[in-house]
């Protein structure tokens, strides 16, 4: 196994729709399917939350109410072009 960090990470190929063509290491080729995980909108501080953006590091307005801090969340999302971080999991189904 290569002892270098960038040989060791799966390279990505192609994506067509929620398929992703990724090569292991070794230069094998699978075939990923991308799922939509569902994360939290809001953080707590305290008595107050807010609603924040893993893709763009965006952070609300901290309110008391955390129905507005996930309506803001919700809307800065629909809004939001990012940077478009990615988040890579494997399920080993042979």
């Amino acid at each position: 196994m290569p002892k270098d960090k960038d040989s060791r990470r799966p390279r990505f190929l192609q994506r067509k729709g929620d398929r992703l063509k990724v090569a292991d290491s070794r230069g094998d080729k699978h075939t990923a399917h991308l799922v939509r995980l569902e994360e939290e909108l809001t953080k707590e501080d305290g008595s107050f939350a807010f609603g924040y953006c893993k893709s763009c590091d965006w952070t609300g307005r901290a309110r008391r109410s955390r129905d507005k801090a996930r309506d803001d969340a919700r809307q800065h999302r629909a809004e939001c072009d990012g940077k478009g971080k990615i988040m890579l999991g494997a399920i080993d189904q042979r």
